[in-house]
């Protein structure tokens, strides 16, 4: 293994803590699990040289830390927030709030799979490698995935506001 096979590793970072968050749900869980994932990646007796590859292969390390996580802990409510004055967001800020509250009631496969396609932005036939499933199944999860997300969205008390300039 070279020294330049972890190059691309810091890069990584920012992206695989958002895609433990949205599986655990909990941010300091998922830094906890990127470094664990971190560590493993950086003890590992063979690296994958390709970007894409490591890319993956990085992805599936911290998808099964957090999936053993999840075995691990009950489940809790989600972190207290504190109450904050929504009109000084503007619509991007509430677009966020409301899809993290709609993927918080999702399942956790309809999260993972989410957060790897819509989030991470890997490709099905990327997804698919790290979840090690054909890409027809990858299809068919989104899409049921993202009719839940949408459903959970609806079902919430968050409403989008309508425009007061006649649009």
């Amino acid at each position: 293994m070279t020294s330049d096979a972890h190059a691309g590793l810091s890069a990584l970072l920012p992206r695989l803590v958002a895609f433990a968050r949205t599986m655990v749900g909990n941010r300091e869980t998922a830094r906890d699990l990127v470094q664990e994932a971190a560590a493993r990646a950086l003890g590992a007796r063979r690296v994958p040289e390709e970007a894409a590859a490591y890319r993956a292969w990085m992805f599936r390390i911290v998808r099964n830390a957090a999936l053993d996580e999840l075995r691990r802990m009950k489940p809790e409510p989600a972190d207290e927030e504190p109450a904050v004055d929504l009109w000084r967001f503007d619509n991007a800020c509430i677009a966020k709030i409301t899809i993290e509250q709609g993927l918080a009631n999702l399942a956790p496969a309809h999260r993972e799979i989410i957060a790897l396609i819509d989030i991470a932005g890997f490709s099905y036939s990327e997804a698919a490698g790290v979840l090690g499933v054909p890409i027809g199944t990858v299809m068919s999860r989104i899409t049921r995935a993202r009719m839940a997300l949408l459903a959970a969205i609806e079902a919430s008390s968050v409403r989008p506001m309508k425009s007061s300039y006649g649009h």
